[in-house]
């Protein structure tokens, strides 16, 4: 497809644009570069109700600090640019954005690998073609162009002759605003009055009720207002949030109210407060960094309408009691899990047994002995009794029974009455037992399964998209059909893991087993071991047939 530059794009946000235009160049965003055709300046100072466009010389309306402080005025700037990508490349620089606490003051630290091919021009020209550069980096930042920039366009011409008598060797920093620091009477400050509450009983899990204050933010105070490069006066009812909540709110579960002193957070619904690094939220699910008991009060009101349910008081500082449902960030249980018990985790580690009856879901697992039902990504279980493990990775080191749905599979040592079915791997250092099963076969696998479906309802969807680009928006149509490609190539991926695969046992078996590999198409190669050692089994395809190795049993294709 070829690639065309846009027409001129009236814009408030660069950014925005830019990426817009090169998804639709199918271009990669640091190959696109833009020129700044026309810039719209916007004010709005204590006389008017809304920003208007202004025409005028700003210097002359506003001729010092104290006019624009007085006048409260505030600037924005839309730009008119034309997008384009990018051939040959006079400057390109490598640079990083110093900004202060109220952006008063920018600064961008140009740095000595910076491409500037200034031998090619006279010193007023490369002069000229700093400005616009610099002003494109501004623009892109929503930095004011054109306006109190006194210092930057002075500092410019400095390094320009800096530039070409060769000193250009360190970090240069340049200014790129000139605006007006407030001065702070009195600064923010945070109160997270949730952790405040139970800090005497030093409880880990915070219970909060509906409209309570979980955070309060008061604001700072100015004893004189500012004017920062955003083009934003600075005054009581500015807030930069700089040492505000900084993570994003849930807004489903906590809303905010303000006013020129202050900004609390409230609860909107009872549960547990959440604040890490990803949201600040109320949720009724517990998360926690570590839990080794949950007292009994937290489920005796029965609207607590949270995600943690226990059926019986006792529950044990080393146990989950039967009944129990959990839902955390991480679980460590030092002692057994109970029947018809259910836990979540991101990470979970079991010390001791999980029931028959119970059930765990995890990203991570650890556990001691497993009778129960696992369903994770990653799977360490020291012995497997008669459990059932769905995962993509499995670690074992002894079996005594039980099945196991993987993609690889390692186990130390296994006795009898095991079930395997894999789709990469399966790697086992003993076999002391019989009647164990090691199956290849990706269809055998739930996770795979549902994996290969959500890839054709992906597809199909694509393929949705695909005809209305055709009709609507032809840039668009080599993308989602590479896109569409790469997900059926995925899907014959899946479907032919059995000619990847392998199954390897280190050490000789003592007796009847059963090694199989299922094709795509549904064939089979199924062998029976014999007390003997064998060299790991895989599958070799050949012309008119696929053969299983070591044993050189084969099919006809």
């Amino acid at each position: 497809m070829s690639k065309e530059t846009l027409k001129s794009i009236k814009t408030k946000n660069i950014k925005a644009a830019m990426s817009n235009f090169a998804a639709q160049n199918l271009t990669p965003l640091n190959e696109c570069d833009f020129e700044i055709k026309e810039t719209a300046t916007y004010i709005k100072t204590s006389s008017d109700d809304s920003f208007r466009l202004f025409n005028e010389n700003l210097y002359e309306r506003f001729e010092d600090e104290a006019s624009i402080l007085n006048n409260r005025l505030q600037l924005k700037q839309v730009h008119t640019i034309v997008p384009k990508i990018s051939t040959e490349v006079t400057i390109k620089l490598h640079y990083t954005l110093e900004l202060s606490e109220y952006k008063t003051h920018p600064k961008l630290i140009l740095h000595p690998d910076s491409h500037i091919l200034y031998r090619s021009y006279k010193p007023s020209e490369t002069y000229a073609l700093l400005v616009k550069e610099f002003n494109k980096i501004k623009a892109k930042n929503n930095i004011i162009i054109g306006l109190f920039d006194e210092s930057m366009l002075k500092t410019l011409k400095a390094f320009t002759k800096h530039l070409y008598e060769g000193k250009f060797i360190k970090k240069v920093r340049i200014p790129l605003f000139d605006g007006i620091e407030p001065e702070i009477a009195k600064a923010g400050k945070l109160i997270l009055w949730f952790e405040q509450k139970d800090l005497l009983k030093k409880q880990k899990v915070i219970e909060v009720e509906t409209n309570e204050i979980l955070a309060e933010y008061k604001k700072p105070r100015y004893a004189k207002s500012g004017f920062n490069s955003l083009g934003e006066h600075i005054n009581s009812n500015y807030s930069n949030g700089y040492n505000d909540i900084q993570t994003p709110i849930d807004e489903e579960s906590i809303y905010i109210e303000e006013d020129e002193h202050k900004k609390l957070y409230r609860s909107r619904c009872k549960g547990f407060v959440v604040l890490n690094e990803k949201i600040f939220g109320v949720n009724n699910k517990l998360k926690m960094k570590k839990l080794s008991r949950i007292e009994s009060s937290i489920s005796k009101q029965e609207d607590n309408n949270i995600e943690v349910f226990v059926s019986q008081s006792d529950t044990t500082k080393d146990s989950i009691g039967e009944g129990v449902e959990l839902k955390s960030e991480k679980i460590h249980v030092n002692g057994h899990i109970g029947a018809n018990s259910i836990l979540e985790a991101l990470d979970l580690q079991i010390d001791g047994a999980t029931h028959k009856d119970s059930m765990q879901f995890a990203k991570s697992a650890m556990i001691n002995r497993h009778k129960g039902t696992l369903r994770c990504n990653n799977a360490k279980v020291a012995l497997l009794e008669g459990g059932v493990v769905n995962a993509t990775n499995v670690e074992i080191e002894a079996c005594l029974g039980g099945t196991i749905y993987a993609q690889n599979v390692k186990i130390g040592h296994v006795k009898s009455n095991l079930k395997v079915y894999a789709s990469e791997s399966i790697e086992i250092n003993l076999v002391s037992g019989e009647d164990n099963l090691f199956k290849i076969n990706y269809k055998d696998i739930p996770i795979l399964n549902s994996k290969v479906e959500l890839l054709n309802e992906d597809i199909n969807k694509l393929k949705d998209e695909l005809e209305d680009a055709k009709r609507h928006n032809i840039s668009k149509v080599q993308k989602i059909q590479d896109e569409i490609k790469l997900l059926k190539e995925e899907i014959v991926t899946i479907q032919n893991s059995a000619l990847r695969a392998k199954i390897t046992i280190h050490k000789p078996l003592k007796g009847l087993n059963s090694i199989v590999f299922t094709l795509a198409n549904s064939q089979e190669l199924v062998y029976k071991t014999q007390a003997r050692k064998y060299k790991p089994f895989y599958l070799n395809l050949e012309d008119d047939k696929i053969t299983l190795e070591p044993v050189k049993k084969s099919i006809s294709l």
